[in-house]
């Protein structure tokens, strides 16, 4: 990989002012102690919701591909963790990204930027030409409630084609989370109660929500035009922090629905993290823990109706993670080793992998989240050796009433099928009535529904 980090040119008016940003700022804290968020758990008809997982480098495919038929299928050693999902899985072989070449850099690139898009990227850093399919539906399935987009081992400083997945109405990256204590305490104020005990309607409460609302409302316009006068990495942080403070002021406007006691644990796993880990690509000893506590941030904001749209950002496009806790050597990141083709060292890294997204599939529904979810796992490539754009790997679990699941679909047989249809199956399975998604017409995906 050879990139410079993108950056702003900090002069006269344009800089970066960090007394000013304290002084938008810093009522905010004080805001949100003035009393308790408010929380609506599940109640009644569960809501549709959507997980976006991305795992860098493409994968094994000998080893990733099942055999059979379409209902009648065996699952291969990567896949093996699943053997008792199998019937919660459609296995997608054959998903083409036809947008490629029609964007900037290389695959790992293209690949990042295009998958959920369904579009160019732009010749800009962590650029595109629209939005991508988690922003389109939470758009209109959140009513109100802020997307959780988190990531394990990535840079939050180093915004890049290779590093950002997600984007919003205009291109601009929306940057993932990667302090899982950031985003708990982002989606659980320490004032939350998971009983639904908190918030009530008296005349005080209703004060104190008030002033949070308009401290927060002050804040975020002061934040959008600061963002003005910006550029770079600069301004894309400020309107970053102006969308979270915007998510924190939605969150103050939900109803509060006492959840089911049995979702409780759910709450006080994640209240209970051991505390000060870091899964940066400098220190990466963290890195399994980390990921284990963003799937577990994922389960609590759903089963409190936090939040239905997630991201979970496994590393970035051309990993240079080291995954020796896989029995994977300490010499080589997870990129180098694809491009040594040892098969033998990949194998393990692909199967860990399974190994926590089968945890994580199990834990929702073992929780029943699962029936109302689609989970979609997703990669960059075809394999991080070849780099190709073709057969792209992905699977989905769940199907929220849709799609039909405990499938092997093998698209190769019949010349494949643009990602951008799986879009539009995701867009479909959320209740929407999208015909199409990104830069082509491609319709749905055949034969899961």
């Amino acid at each position: 990989m050879s990139s410079k980090k993108q950056g702003s040119k900090r002069t006269g008016k344009t800089a970066m002012n960090r007394r000013m940003f304290l002084g938008v700022t810093g009522g905010v804290a004080a805001a949100a102690a003035l009393g308790p968020s408010l929380a609506r758990a599940q109640g009644g008809t569960a809501p549709k919701r959507l997980v976006v997982i991305f795992t860098p480098d493409g994968t094994l495919h000998n080893e990733w591909r099942p055999t059979g038929s379409k209902t009648d299928f065996t699952l291969p050693s990567i896949l093996a963790p699943f053997e008792s999902l199998r019937d919660d899985m459609i296995v997608l072989d054959g998903i083409d990204n036809r947008i490629y070449g029609k964007g900037d850099g290389d695959a790992h690139q293209q690949g990042m930027t295009q998958m959920l898009t369904g579009r160019p990227n732009t010749t800009k850093s962590a650029t595109s030409t629209g939005m991508s399919v988690d922003e389109y539906i939470h758009q209109h399935i959140s009513d109100g409630r802020p997307a959780l987009r988190v990531a394990v081992g990535t840079n939050p400083n180093y915004i890049s084609n290779w590093t950002r997945m997600t984007f919003d109405q205009n291109g601009s990256a929306i940057h993932p989370r990667t302090s899982p204590y950031q985003a708990r305490d982002a989606m659980f104020p320490s004032t939350f109660d998971p009983t639904g005990g908190g918030g009530g309607s008296s005349a005080g409460a209703d004060r104190a929500r008030a002033v949070r609302e308009g401290v927060l409302g002050t804040a975020t316009a002061r934040l959008h035009a600061m963002a003005s006068q910006l550029r770079g990495v600069d301004r894309q942080r400020i309107e970053s922090h102006a969308g979270s403070l915007e998510n924190l002021a939605k969150l103050e406007t939900m109803g509060t629905v006492a959840p089911s006691t049995d979702l409780v644990p759910l709450y006080d796993r994640i209240k209970n993290w051991t505390p000060n880990l870091v899964a940066s690509p400098s220190k990466q000893a963290d890195f399994p823990k980390i990921a284990r506590m963003q799937m577990e941030l994922i389960s609590a904001a759903f089963a409190f109706d936090r939040s239905r749209v997630a991201v979970l950002q496994f590393s970035e496009s051309n990993s240079g993670i080291k995954h020796t806790w896989a029995g994977a050597p300490s010499d080589k990141t997870h990129h180098g080793l694809s491009h040594d083709g040892n098969n033998t060292q990949l194998l393990k890294i692909y199967r860990w992998y399974s190994q926590q997204i089968a945890w994580f599939i199990n834990d929702l529904k073992t929780n029943g989240l699962l029936d109302n979810t689609v989970v979609l796992w997703m990669t960059d490539m075809q394999t991080g050796e070849n780099h190709k754009e073709t057969t792209v790997p992905m699977t989905i679990f769940g199907g929220a009433n849709h799609l039909q699941t405990g499938r092997y679909m093998n698209y190769r047989s019949s010349g494949g099928v643009a990602h951008n249809s799986v879009l539009t199956s995701l867009c479909n399975a959320m209740g929407l009535s999208d015909t199409k998604f990104g830069a082509r017409d491609d319709g749905p995906l055949s034969g899961v529904t």
